[in-house]
């Protein structure tokens, strides 16, 4: 019930999920509560939050979830032909651009697995939130989680020849401001830069704000401002002279990792599959 509660977020979406009544989904959590002596969600009208004790219940709740799934596996799941839902989720980009042909394999090699695959552009709590891998953005997993880093993200600055005929060529991060940006939104406007010790942090102000990698990349190959690209999306198209790196000799503050996250280190046998599956993909 505590687990449903704070997935749904709601008293109602979690009682249908649980399959009983409201009133006695609410009545449930109340005397759970009173025993404890401690309040476990936030209530308003909109909301319902976990407060800090609920949210370290649910953290200790884990351990006794990961066991029922692990007998539940062990008695139901078919071994030699695994099957069940796998939910997903991560940027599109990521998809569109680094795993697509990974999972199209997966799914080739194993179609009585379903993968339910959501679109995310901001992080996830996968406490909380319904999907058994995320692949997120970043170096701050919560330690309660398992991950599993697939590459290293380090993008550079691009622009395309027509650009650079119409605005002097930048010799100095600061000059960034003498030409149109286009920024990828989960970067910001503040792009940090580095060449060896000299480490600077230019506040932008782009012309192009975009969330998709793909549409900056457009936006740049058509002559409208400098953009913040990944190497390997951008070489395409610098080695056929349709993008010039920009500063080449400063580096990007902005250095990421992909990784592959879970709730948990006890998985079903079909989420195990997916997780070697791309890690075999993916070189890093």
């Amino acid at each position: 019930m505590l687990v449903e509660v704070a997935r749904q977020k709601s008293f109602t979406k979690a009682a249908d999920a649980l399959g009983i009544g409201v009133s006695t989904l609410s009545r449930r959590i109340k005397l759970l509560e009173e025993r404890m002596g401690v309040l476990l969600f936030y209530r308003d009208t909109r909301n319902v939050e976990l407060t800090d004790n609920g949210a370290y219940l649910l953290d200790r709740c884990g351990f006794i979830l990961e066991e029922t799934q692990k007998a539940y596996d062990s008695v139901v799941m078919n071994m030699q032909k695994p099957s069940g839902l796998i939910r997903v989720c991560m940027f599109r980009d990521l998809y569109e651009r680094l795993l697509r042909d990974a999972i199209l394999d997966f799914a080739a090699q194993w179609p009585d697995i379903q993968i339910e695959l959501t679109f995310v552009e901001h992080p996830v709590d996968m406490r909380t939130d319904p999907y058994d891998v995320a692949f997120l953005i970043g170096s701050s997993v919560a330690p309660s989680l398992v991950a599993r880093r697939l590459l290293t993200i380090e993008p550079h600055l691009y622009a395309a020849p027509a650009l650079l005929e119409r605005f002097p060529t930048p010799e100095e991060p600061n000059d960034l401001h003498k030409l149109p940006c286009i920024a990828l939104q989960r970067f910001g406007n503040r792009w940090p830069m580095h060449n060896g010790n000299r480490q600077v942090v230019v506040e932008v102000q782009p012309q192009y704000s975009f969330s998709s990698v793909g549409v900056c990349l457009d936006f740049a190959l058509a002559g409208h401002g400098v953009a913040m690209i990944r190497e390997g999306d951008a070489e395409p198209d610098e080695k056929a002279g349709r993008l010039v790196r920009v500063l080449p000799d400063w580096s990007a503050g902005f250095v990421h990792d992909v990784s592959m996250v879970t709730g948990s280190s006890q998985l079903p046998r079909r989420v195990r599959l997916f997780m070697d599956h791309i890690l075999a993909s993916v070189a890093l």
